[in-house]
């Protein structure tokens, strides 16, 4: 690969990095492009959504957080599509999808949020009523909210 600065030979290098991810720091590996000619860094192909799904990953460990599955497994539950979750809870475009992709960790917040939410379905029903989203409850949520 050539770098983009000098025109020289760069090499993939893979050492720790900090990564910023929301309010925390993260250190991760992270494998990169690096000029030994001019010392310019870079990234090629997918290797940067690599690194930004480690440094959410290792975020979401610190933290205890909610990993992408279990978002999805959260909108399964209630028959929502990503873009309803957003509108339910009110999040920006394309959040979710970054939150299931693993390239971006939900905050302290959002993920309280998407804990109330799996665990209590009428909060999902009243958000919906609220927000103008179809919602499929679980069984058990209906017959406790007929």
């Amino acid at each position: 690969m050539k770098c983009y600065q000098c025109a020289a030979e760069a090499r993939i290098v893979t050492e720790p990095r900090e990564f910023r991810e929301g309010d925390q720091t993260v250190v991760v590996d992270d494998t990169f492009y690096r000029c030994d000619n001019c010392g310019e860094t870079f990234y090629d192909g997918n290797m940067a959504d690599e690194s930004f799904r480690r440094a959410a990953a290792a975020a979401r460990i610190q933290e205890g957080f909610l990993a992408p599955h279990e978002i999805r497994e959260l909108r399964a539950m209630y028959g929502l599509s990503q873009a309803s979750l957003e509108r339910l809870i009110n999040s920006g475009e394309k959040t979710v999808v970054r939150w299931e992709r693993g390239t971006v960790a939900q905050n302290a917040t959002a993920d309280t949020l998407l804990r109330v939410l799996r665990s209590h379905p009428d909060v999902v029903a009243w958000l919906a009523s609220q927000r103008g989203v179809k919602v499929t409850l679980p069984e058990a949520a209906e017959r406790t909210a007929a």
